[in-house]
């Protein structure tokens, strides 16, 4: 699944440029982008027996992207992270006095692809503040294992493991702020909702994510690189 939408987007941001090329080139100095951000995301998770939120924690999200006319962009981002939990053994003693020990771990992984589009709604003189709407799809698969073992005067008496894992489609939208610094570079702060596609009662969403809608915040702080490729028949023509 992550190889095939990984594809996807590729061959939708080569096309999408590919198709604009002539119309970008005079109006956008720089018509692609490529940036890396400090990210964290939460997110519904309807696994098959329980639902709860899940996120990437704090983690890097890479992005590329192309700007198909001075207001106009496409972006694709990357998010992968795994969380390790293992809590301090738990030791006690039974009532006549034996001693118990338990110990209990938990490890998640999760990616997340989101899709969006940035349309600047606000675009001050350079090199001042811009304002993005962002409106997309983010694709995100969590994967949940937890355990643990139990002992009785040093002696294991049960143990467990339980294994969970879900894949989604939210819908994405949000805000994004843009400031440019120089001709290439700029820093990135993008603050989005995301819900899950999957159709469930007000009641279970606000129990998941603690409001009716469903929605779900993610953070990202970072920087993008601006650039330009010359094309083989401009090249040649050179």
């Amino acid at each position: 699944m992550k190889k095939q939408v990984i594809a996807f987007t590729l061959v939708l941001l080569h096309a999408a440029a590919h198709g604009h090329a002539q119309a970008v080139a005079p109006a956008v100095e720089f018509p692609f982008f490529v940036g890396a951000h400090a990210f964290n995301g939460t997110y519904a998770v309807f696994f098959p027996r329980t639902a709860n939120r899940s996120g990437t924690g704090s983690a890097w999200q890479l992005t590329a992207g192309v700007n198909l006319s001075p207001r106009l962009a496409l972006q694709v981002g990357g998010t992968y992270s795994r969380e390790v939990f293992n809590d301090a053994p738990s030791v006690g003693t039974t009532p006549t006095g034996v001693p118990t020990r338990g110990t209990y771990y938990s490890n998640r992984w999760t990616y997340c692809v989101p899709v969006l589009g940035r349309y600047a709604v606000v675009r001050f003189p350079q090199p001042r503040l811009q304002v993005d709407a962002l409106l997309g799809a983010s694709l995100v698969g969590t994967r949940v294992v937890f355990g643990g073992e139990n002992f009785l005067n040093g002696q294991l008496v049960s143990a467990f493991y339980e294994e969970n894992k879900a894949t989604h489609v939210y819908a994405t939208g949000g805000l994004g702020l843009r400031y440019p610094f120089g001709r290439r570079f700029e820093g990135v702060f993008d603050w989005t909702y995301s819900r899950n596609l999957r159709r469930t009662s007000p009641g279970v969403q606000q129990a998941v994510t603690g409001n009716p809608w469903g929605l779900t915040r993610a953070l990202g702080l970072g920087l993008r690189y601006r650039f330009a490729v010359k094309s083989k028949v401009t090249a040649a023509a050179l």
